[in-house]
């Protein structure tokens, strides 16, 4: 029986293309990951799965036997030809040559509740998440392989290095949980960074009460405009007011940075904000 990876190099030869760095191909070959992932899954037999940059297909096959339907989003066209050809006898499997982040959600997916399976093509993997984010209802449950460094920051703590924008985010609507480390030895070719799995579990409504969801948005954004600076600084410069105020009213010590507080204080913040009819 051949390795993934011999399969790999056949499957590219006889295709006579090569990993595209544009795509941020790095193609799976170790089956014990593909194990992991999918046990970290949790699939039922009525499941209707996506796959987003299924590639050559390695994860697809082990999915369109596990679940009742199962959409393959590719953006390369010849790798999307293959995998139609090789899923053509197969009515459970949909596949779509388009990139996902331009896809419209409500007209290509029919089904209110699809999971997500896939190893994201890396130069893609944080705007993937946020537009899934965005869409939390009609894809409630993620399991992903992405860059380790992307996957820190999505699970990163306040007052750590990580934390950022994406981390307070994600957290306002997931739980993540990080399932293992995956090396560059177990793709082709490898990458020079290491990556994870992770799986996110989305709510509609956020984890704390946010009256103003956009403009937590934009009080999160502006306390990492400058990560150095302040919170009186960053949100002066981005246009609000009444700062002295709003330290009162919430107790935000403003003298504090952005990476420290935590989703609970910056939904406590953008409260505060409000109140002084300062909103997104």
């Amino acid at each position: 029986m051949p390795t993934l990876l011999q399969q790999t190099r056949f499957a590219l030869d006889e295709l006579g293309v090569r990993p595209h760095k544009q795509f941020g191909q790095h193609f799976l070959i170790d089956a014990t990951v593909l194990d992991q992932m999918i046990a970290a899954a949790h699939l039922n037999p009525t499941d209707t799965i996506l796959e987003i940059g299924p590639g050559l297909g390695v994860l697809s096959d082990q999915l369109a036997e596990s679940v009742a339907g199962l959409y393959l989003v590719e953006l390369d066209r010849v790798l999307a030809e293959r995998l139609q050809q090789r899923f053509a006898r197969n009515p459970a499997v949909s596949v779509l040559s388009a990139d996902f982040l331009k896809l419209e959600m409500a007209r290509t997916f029919a089904e209110p509740r699809i999971h997500v399976v896939a190893s994201l093509p890396y130069n893609v993997a944080s705007p993937i998440l946020f537009r899934l984010l965005e869409h939390r209802r009609q894809f409630p449950k993620v399991t992903v392989m992405i860059q380790k460094e992307v996957a820190e920051r999505l699970t990163a703590a306040p007052g750590t290095k990580a934390y950022g924008v994406p981390s307070v985010l994600t957290q306002l609507y997931a739980t993540v949980e990080t399932i293992c480390t995956v090396g560059p030895r177990s793709f082709f070719p490898p990458p020079k960074v290491d990556s994870q799995v992770i799986r996110l579990q989305f709510q509609e409504e956020p984890r704390v009460a946010v009256n103003d969801e956009k403009g937590f948005q934009r009080v999160v954004k502006a306390a990492f405009s400058q990560r150095r600076k302040t919170l009186r600084n960053t949100l002066k410069a981005a246009g609000y007011l009444n700062l002295e105020t709003v330290e009162n009213l919430t107790g935000i010590d403003l003298q504090r940075r952005g990476e420290t507080l935590s989703v609970e204080e910056f939904a406590a913040l953008t409260h505060g904000l409000a109140q002084q009819g300062q909103s997104a």
